[in-house]
């Protein structure tokens, strides 16, 4: 695979390196219900070149390659429930918002997933 390039560099040099830990708490309703609760710490570990949108790092929806995001570090929480529509099947929902004053683009946001296991 050949690397892309953006103004004759590689696009390697615009894009910035975040880690990003996750933790789940999981609180049985009932045998088809549960309350979850999720925790979220993206840490930014190094800058990009990226002027045009410095200090803006883009959390997980976007790699802005920014500069000056080294050391930053966001800290979202979420709520949510799951319900088990069947042994290999379930649907969750979930409110995300910010816990650190240091928010970027992210303010809150509601998100569903469904999963199916085989």
């Amino acid at each position: 695979m050949l690397p892309s390039l953006f103004n004759g560099k590689p696009t390697s040099v615009y894009r910035i390196q975040a880690t990003l830990l996750s933790g789940l708490l999981f609180a049985s309703a009932n045998n088809n219900f549960y309350a979850v609760m999720e925790f979220n710490w993206y840490h930014w570990t190094r800058s990009g070149h990226s002027t045009a949108t410095a200090g803006l790092e883009g959390v997980d929806l976007l790699n802005l390659g920014s500069t000056g995001v080294a050391g930053n570090d966001i800290v979202t929480g979420a709520v949510g429930i799951k319900w088990l529509r069947r042994e290999n099947r379930e649907f969750g929902v979930a409110f995300e918002m910010p816990l650190t004053q240091r928010r970027d683009i992210f303010e809150n946001r509601l998100t569903a997933d469904y999963i199916i296991r085989y």
